[in-house]
């Protein structure tokens, strides 16, 4: 069912029109692919009309857990890519978003920005942020600032459990919020099953799918 949902909503963005390419940082001359702008001195430069996602990560998280929860993002985007721009007719590789005669063509540059346990993430103007949260956190932990709200305890998946909006409809630790800041849409997914083991990976990039396809579809993409 969940597959056929995230189907659902790629079928919705392509007949929009929209077609969503994933735009990573390299990090040195090697043109190694990276999305943390930790391994680089050079920020990630997010350019005009693309749809920025930013992965927040706890520094204390373990870097197993981190890593995978950024290469699932990443893949998923990937995913969008493909899957729309086969739906829309064109080769996957050409969907750069850099062609202007493509009418709603739209870049999605994925990063990760690692925010200290008891710190404060100045996120502001990101369209989707996922949040690699813990179901064990407990409160006292790091905020989240978009600029216009802050979010206490943005690690602790209780705390997102708890907020009015918070919509959770699977059996797994992981969800979907929904907010505006300045009139902007900005979508938030928050999922604690990034652990190793928690769930089998199919199952795990089916949920970083469908909570991407979400925002996508929330943001106006």
């Amino acid at each position: 069912m969940r597959r056929l949902l995230t189907l659902l909503a790629v079928l919705g963005l392509a007949a929009a029109g929209v077609v969503v390419a994933v735009v990573l940082a390299t990090d040195g001359d090697d043109g190694t692919p990276t999305s943390d702008p930790a391994a680089s001195q050079t920020p990630v430069v997010v350019p005009e009309g693309a749809v920025e996602v930013v992965v927040l990560v706890d520094e204390s998280t373990d870097s197993s857990d981190a890593e995978r929860a950024i290469g699932l993002v990443t893949e998923g985007a990937r995913m969008w890519e493909g899957g729309l721009a086969g739906l829309a007719g064109e080769d996957p590789g050409e969907g750069s978003g850099q062609d202007e005669s493509q009418e709603g063509a739209a870049e999605l540059v994925v990063r990760t920005e690692r925010v200290a346990p008891d710190g404060t993430a100045q996120v502001v103007g990101a369209e989707i942020v996922v949040v690699v949260a813990s179901d064990t956190a407990r409160a006292g932990g790091a905020v989240l600032d978009t600029g216009c709200t802050t979010y206490d305890d943005v690690f602790a998946f209780g705390a997102w459990r708890e907020r009015e909006g918070f919509d959770s409809h699977h059996r797994l630790p992981e969800g979907t919020f929904d907010a505006t800041c300045d009139g902007e849409p900005v979508c938030l997914a928050v999922n604690a099953t990034f652990t190793a083991g928690g769930v089998a990976p199919m199952e795990a990039f089916s949920l970083v799918g469908d909570e991407l396809g979400h925002c996508l579809g929330r943001t106006g993409a």
